[in-house]
């Protein structure tokens, strides 16, 4: 962050709101590890829907940052972001404009092999894939969470149940999640800050996040609760 930026320009103030969010996660995930210690399972419940909403909302503050900081998007480019309705818009949007401005694409022309290289649109698909199978499922889990649709799921206008909530995610499997979405902002604000670095760190996070995938179930759960339990040494 420039020291000569304002204090009160909102790039700042948004890097204190996802500093705030991050320090959270982190408490979070100690009171979650905490009540799996404790073998306390309606505690275990509880911490796990607070640990993978409070993954939610540093996404959300992520892309905030994201989009105010001064190196990146213009005024106009901000105007149309806010515009979009939803999260994943959001994020799909400042993509696509990043794209554009670093590649010279006009609007009215599609972002893909025809108006770039094949090895840009690679990239372009790829990024747009992780916000849809990826960073989608965290934001509509963390509205569930949030609008208290924790037994019962409802429809978009909230008229009709639609089934069963599934039961909460185990913590091995919220952390490779929230590790996947500190990836993916990196991927994009890299790629909305300087097309240098993107290009630079773009295969290590991707790597990161293909790792990350492989498990996302969190089949390894069951040894992380014994090595918990067997463990003294204090929760971090």
């Amino acid at each position: 962050m420039s020291p000569f930026l304002p204090r009160s320009h909102p790039y700042r103030k948004h890097s204190e709101n996802f500093r705030a969010v991050s320090a959270g996660l982190t408490q979070a995930e100690r009171f979650h590890k905490e009540a799996i210690r404790r073998g306390d399972d309606p505690a275990t419940e509880f911490a796990a829907r607070v640990h993978h909403m409070m993954v939610g909302l540093m996404a959300e503050a992520a892309l905030r940052k994201i989009s105010t900081d001064p190196a990146g998007f213009n005024a106009r480019e901000r105007t149309l972001l806010g515009q979009e309705r939803s999260q994943i818009s959001r994020w799909k949007r400042a993509v696509e404009f990043a794209f554009r401005r670093h590649h010279a694409i006009p609007i009215h022309l599609e972002v893909d092999a025809t108006t770039t290289n094949a090895a840009v649109a690679v990239q372009f698909a790829t990024i747009t894939s992780l916000l849809e199978n990826d960073l989608a499922e965290v934001i509509e889990d963390r509205n569930k969470i949030a609008h208290a649709q924790w037994v019962w799921l409802l429809n978009n206008t909230e008229t009709a149940f639609t089934g069963r909530a599934a039961p909460p995610l185990n913590y091995k499997a919220i952390d490779r999640r929230a590790r996947m979405i500190t990836n993916i902002a990196h991927v994009i604000n890299d790629l909305v800050v300087s097309e240098r670095t993107f290009q630079r760190d773009f295969q290590q996070h991707y790597n990161a996040i293909l790792n990350l995938q492989q498990d996302l179930a969190g089949s390894d759960f069951p040894a992380f609760v014994a090595e918990l339990r067997r463990s003294r040494r204090p929760i971090t």
